[in-house]
């Protein structure tokens, strides 16, 4: 029999230990999140070197040894000739399944941003910062978001059938996220004047940081400056194809 003031002692019992419970809760949930994540980039990686090694050898007629080649090319390695159509079309679903497993980049202000439509006249949608808190900023120097997406070289693009959104990272890599409607950067528009650009990109491996080059307050739209080579290639003028 539980004795009354055994009763009364009991939901501060409770006080105490939720807390603790809370705790266990979420960092069990933030190993679960990592766990994904590791695996995800895990599974990216493999598609990418087993993509390298494709091109390789279609390109540069490198053949792989038994031992570095992929189970799923195996089937390549045992012809005594190389099957260069075969090769291509193994390139490319490499390439697209790799790009289905992208690891997904770091939401640095993305809970702050809004695509809506943009001010530019007939330029489509456009990012703007809107925090819930009206008096937040970003700061000049501050990376806002990255530009990041499925993952192409100077073959795989021609391929691409809107290439509007591709851009040059490194190298001969470059970026589409055309096809990725949730990366908030593929929003910002080229505003076409110097003095309404409060952003720049600055290309990473794999991705371009989004920076901020002026304080940015609640509710200006985000613009960057694509540059001439981007122009020059467009069938438009003044605004990106949305």
């Amino acid at each position: 029999m539980m004795r009354v003031d055994e009763g009364r002692d009991r939901p501060s019992q409770i006080g105490k230990t939720m807390p603790r419970v809370q705790e266990s809760y979420q960092q069990e949930k933030t190993t679960r999140i990592v766990s994904r994540n590791d695996s995800a980039n895990s599974t990216f990686q493999e598609l990418r070197c087993r993509l390298n090694q494709l091109e390789l050898w279609r390109e540069l007629a490198v053949r792989p040894t038994e031992d570095e080649c992929s189970k799923d090319d195996l089937d390549l390695l045992q012809k005594e000739l190389d099957d260069c159509e075969e090769l291509q079309r193994r390139c490319i679903s490499v390439r697209s399944i790799m790009n289905d497993n992208l690891p997904s980049e770091p939401k640095v202000r993305d809970h702050d941003l809004a695509p809506r439509e943009s001010s530019i006249p007939e330029a489509g949608l456009g990012l703007y910062f809107e925090p819930l808190n009206a008096n937040k900023v970003i700061q000049s120097g501050e990376t806002i978001c990255y530009y990041w997406g499925h993952i192409h070289n100077f073959h795989s693009a021609k391929l691409v059938v809107d290439q509007t959104y591709l851009m040059l990272v490194q190298g001969d890599i470059l970026v589409d996220p055309g096809p990725l409607s949730h990366v908030k950067a593929r929003y910002i528009n080229d505003p076409l004047k110097e003095d309404f650009v409060n952003g720049k990109f600055v290309p990473e491996n794999f991705r371009s940081a989004v920076v901020a080059t002026r304080t940015i307050h609640h509710g200006e739209e985000l613009f960057v400056s694509y540059g001439e080579a981007y122009w020059a290639n467009q069938n438009i003028v003044g605004r990106r194809k949305m």
